[in-house]
């Protein structure tokens, strides 16, 4: 199975599928184009996240997960973002909105917790524990 994580910027919204071993196989990019509605932001990154599965050659069938690293304030049991100023977005059910496009599992994050979990599972923090 593959797993696609998102990173969803002021700037761009980069999506990349990973294998078993962490290994990108898959990209997918597509401008942010601030300000406008979160709903129009959201569907760009289900864009990205359709590239990216297109470009690693796989189907949606073969991706167990989603998740997204989002700037601001998140409140990830719900999917929420919460606050996030770079891209005008307040109380948006991020989750709620992706599920319309794909039946997967989706997690929301902070983009710095998200960078520091990637460190730890596949990058320089490797065996560090905290």
């Amino acid at each position: 199975m593959y797993r696609i994580g998102v990173d969803l910027g002021g700037t761009n919204i980069v999506a990349g599928v990973v294998d078993e071993f962490y290994k990108i196989v898959g990209k997918g990019k597509m401008p942010t184009a601030c300000p406008r509605p979160a709903v129009e932001i959201l569907a760009d990154v289900a864009k990205a996240v359709e590239m990216a599965i297109e470009d690693a050659g796989i189907t949606l069938a073969d991706v167990s997960s989603i998740g997204i690293g989002t700037p601001g304030s998140v409140e990830k049991h719900f999917g929420i973002i919460q606050y996030a100023n770079n891209l005008g977005f307040s109380n948006v059910p991020a989750r709620k909105i992706l599920q319309s496009h794909f039946d997967k599992p989706i997690y929301i994050e902070n983009d710095a917790n998200c960078a520091a979990l990637g460190e730890a599972k596949a990058g320089a923090g490797g065996g560090v524990d905290n």
